[in-house]
């Protein structure tokens, strides 16, 4: 989680049930967010955060700062959520995420193991919740400099939706599903939709950057389409993988870009089972280096209405970097 956060604050400066979570919920280090206050608008923007400067932050710590009204945060589930990053020093505000699309964490052993601090708070946090989260070394972290050098920043997370994990396919499972064509599109089917011109087109610039092309009357597809515009020699992504890719994400219905790690300037890196269900059984398989068409139906996107990101069905270019 640390690694993820950190990236996100590198780009700003150039994702069972338990008891609900009220609001003071704390962990990590003792009374270092009780000047927070919070003043929350709408969703849709970065909320107005205050606090007494500078915090002496020396340990990881995290706090509810405002409670939302939505359903409770489960164990196994993975949030939504958008931040604002102020400086621990002076309270100022050095940027938020409210103009990217959500970035998404799952709420897991994982984290429990990598981020307990973080994991206690968000168990039982309610959907709307706002929360004060820092650790001492997040800017030498997402600079690889001293830690000494640099300001420890405090984000406020808001946490915009809680939704059950993708279930990872046994490969058996997995198999099954991509023959009797259930979850996947055939890649007979795939073909004759490209032979038809009813498959989106996909080109490269100079640079390497995807552009793609609808086509005119774009149907909705029954299944998830995956098509390998080049393979890649590299490692396997495996269902639960992490991978480092960048990538280009467009509406089906009306062409548009919502997305797009090009226009960040930098490959960006996602657990496999943290993400929309398209992207996990899609790029599942897969080899590094593989640059991968994905046509998501709506039911393995976003929703419709989507309550997290773009609506309807969608379109992706995804240039497969590096797995881990």
């Amino acid at each position: 989680m640390r690694k993820v956060l950190a990236i996100s604050l590198s780009a700003l400066l150039f994702l069972s049930a338990c008891g609900g979570a009220e609001e003071g919920k704390s962990a990590g280090q003792e009374g270092v967010f009780d000047s927070v206050k919070v003043k929350v608008e709408d969703q849709e923007t970065a909320p107005e955060v205050e606090f007494d400067a500078p915090l002496d932050i020396t340990e990881s710590a995290a706090k509810i700062v405002h409670t939302g009204d939505g359903d409770e945060v489960a164990d196994g589930q993975s949030i939504t959520f958008k931040f604002v990053a102020l400086s621990a020093d002076d309270a100022s505000v050095l940027g938020d995420t409210y103009a990217q699309t959500a970035s998404t964490l799952p709420v897991n052993d994982m984290l429990k193991e990598q981020d307990p601090v973080l994991y206690e708070v968000l168990l039982g946090a309610k959907v709307g919740s706002q929360i004060a989260y820092a650790f001492p070394d997040a800017q030498a972290e997402a600079s690889g400099e001293d830690a000494a050098d640099q300001p420890t920043q405090v984000m406020v997370l808001n946490v915009l939706s809680a939704q059950d994990t993708v279930p990872v396919l046994e490969k058996d499972e997995a198999a099954a599903r991509n023959a009797d064509g259930t979850l996947l599109m055939s890649q007979d089917d795939v073909a004759a939709l490209e032979a038809d011109g009813k498959l989106p087109k996909v080109t490269f610039g100079e640079d390497g950057v995807p552009a793609v092309e609808i086509p005119e009357d774009a149907a909705e597809p029954e299944k998830l389409i995956v098509k390998v515009l080049e393979e890649g020699d590299g490692a396997v992504v495996e269902e639960t993988g992490t991978v480092k890719a960048n990538y280009l994400g467009v509406g089906l219905r009306d062409g548009e870009t919502f997305d797009s790690s090009y226009e960040q300037g930098e490959a960006v890196e996602f657990p496999l089972d943290g993400v929309i269900s398209g992207w996990t059984y899609g790029l599942a398989g897969q080899k590094a280096g593989s640059k991968v068409l994905l046509v998501i139906p709506t039911e393995l996107a976003y929703g419709d209405p989507a309550q997290r990101g773009p609506s309807g069905p969608l379109v992706f270019v995804v240039d497969i970097e590096e797995v881990k």
